[in-house]
């Protein structure tokens, strides 16, 4: 499928292309020509602003849409913007008859909509059904999001000089087919010991400056890439240089990822360094699809690796699954569940398949399975996890995702992960170490952000390791690129679309 938009507003126009994309997610916009025109209309009588999105070509139909129009210029911009997407996106619902489970929502932090009417006064409910009722998300999405909420306030929040720490380690061993994540193959080597040096630097000197600031250190997250695919040795020289960190935080989460790289070595390296959560991420169970996918380990390693971190006294881990994951059907992944089931892990992160454009399996057109089955599987996943005691606590989305779904964390009482739940709603402060990372400044309780990236190449960052410390310096003296979260006042500029809620 191929489309054009005309209206009278461009710089809406890559937002309105995502609303397309929820009902033709390989749609692709041309400047003119499209197979399927979509024109938008716009009127104004007193302060009502009157959109109407007309469909030509491929579908026909139209729909309208009436607003107020805001004093505000921002507020304004927004929900400008909200109501020409609402009008392509109910125009388009009814030309082909689908309902997308997230309605009109293309952002990936759906739960901030719904603290956002919490704070003109509503119940965790109502400001659920009231996000339900704007964006036309299905009863069973908006219980969701109110579940999250309910498990999020029941959690100790973030003040304003807390901090998380993310340590990022971008090597992996072997890259899955599916990932578009900013990762190295471990290959010969020869990058590691250069990275891991400039990363001990860079770790010292957030150290120090956490401690001169006077910052209380929430959370540390040392993710990847994978990394436990660092040598015993290697690990050992990253979590001593984040020692300080460590010892005064509440949660410590590695990231053992892959059950092919644990060894006891490496185990012993993170718990002699005071880790308290570990992630063990099989994907799957069923061994021909971890072949397809690129993981090369099997069931009978993720057995073995959870046997072991158990024996040597980890109580608290995390397990990932993807639902959608090519060759799987809703019988094989009911038997993935059960099988996490009996391995028992306190928490759970259930996938929806997102096949980016980076990715091997989207660069080769492999598809996955359809859109419906998908969904069933989050239903089961959502479903097993109740079964096991576990409530979801954070929840985000992405594009090109199956289904047009969603990522959940679910955990047992006790064992949610902090360090998620404040990233991902944007609640608190983050300094983000390593290739990649971006760290951010919190102010009022997501009202205003800073931003400050590290370089994304390894080789990059090795050479340039001073600078991003330097970034780290500025952006904790108030000196970022500014993102303010939608509609909330006080803040520097309008948010980037990846960070849009709606």
């Amino acid at each position: 499928m191929t489309f054009t938009l005309k209206g009278p507003v461009p710089g809406f126009y890559k937002e309105l292309a995502d609303v397309v994309r929820i009902f033709f997610p390989e749609a692709r916009e041309l400047d003119q020509g499209g197979e399927l025109e979509i024109f938008i209309t716009e009127s104004e009588e007193g302060q009502a602003r009157h959109s109407r999105a007309t469909l030509r070509g491929a579908l026909e139909g139209s729909h309208g849409t009436t607003d107020k129009k805001q004093a505000d210029p921002i507020l304004e911009k927004r929900l400008h913007k909200r109501q020409q997407k609402l009008a392509v996106y109910f125009a388009l619902k009814a030309a082909t008859g689908l309902i997308p489970p997230w309605g009109s929502l293309t952002g990936i932090r759906p739960a901030r909509l719904v603290y956002a009417q919490m704070a003109q006064g509503l119940g965790v409910d109502q400001a659920a059904e009231q996000v339900r009722d704007i964006f036309d998300l299905s009863a069973e999405k908006a219980g969701l999001l109110a579940d999250v909420v309910r498990t999020q306030q029941s959690l100790t929040q973030p003040g304003e000089q807390d901090i998380g720490i993310y340590i990022g380690i971008p090597f992996c061993q072997t890259r899955c087919r599916y990932c578009s994540f900013i990762s190295c193959q471990v290959g010969d080597g020869k990058l590691l010991p250069g990275y891991v040096r400039a990363l001990v630097a860079e770790t010292e000197a957030v150290a120090r400056m956490v401690a001169d600031q006077g910052f209380a250190v929430r959370s540390v997250y040392v993710g990847g890439g994978t990394p436990t695919a660092l040598p015993p040795d290697m690990l050992g020289l990253v979590l001593t240089a984040a020692g300080s960190l460590m010892r005064q935080s509440r949660e410590i989460t590695v990231e053992a990822g892959r059950p092919d790289s644990i060894t006891p070595e490496k185990l012993r390296v993170i718990a002699d360094h005071g880790a308290t959560r570990i992630s063990i991420n099989p994907q799957t169970m069923h061994d021909k699809t971890l072949e397809a996918i690129g993981r090369r380990h099997s069931r009978a390693q993720t057995e073995a690796a959870y046997a072991l971190a158990r024996e040597m006294g980890f109580h608290n881990i995390n397990m990932d699954l993807i639902a959608g994951l090519p060759g799987e059907d809703l019988t094989m992944f009911e038997a993935t569940l059960a099988w996490a089931r009996g391995i028992s892990p306190e928490s759970l992160t259930v996938h929806t398949l997102s096949l980016k454009r980076s990715s091997d399996m989207h660069r080769f057109g492999e598809s996955t399975p359809r859109e419906a089955a998908v969904d069933a599987m989050v239903r089961k996943a959502r479903e097993m996890a109740h079964d096991m005691g576990m409530a979801p606590y954070y929840l985000y989305r992405q594009k090109h995702m199956a289904g047009n779904l969603e990522n959940v964390g679910y955990a047992r009482p006790g064992h949610a992960c902090l360090y998620n739940m404040d990233m991902m709603e944007d609640t608190g402060s983050v300094l983000a170490l390593g290739a990649g990372g971006i760290s951010k400044r919190v102010y009022d309780n997501g009202a205003r952000i800073l931003r400050a990236p590290n370089v994304k190449d390894p080789e990059h960052y090795i050479a340039r390791v001073d600078e991003m410390i330097k970034r780290k310096v500025d952006l904790l003296r108030g000196v970022g690129s500014g993102v303010r979260r939608p509609g909330e006042r006080g803040s520097r500029e309008v948010s980037l679309d990846a960070e849009s809620t709606d």
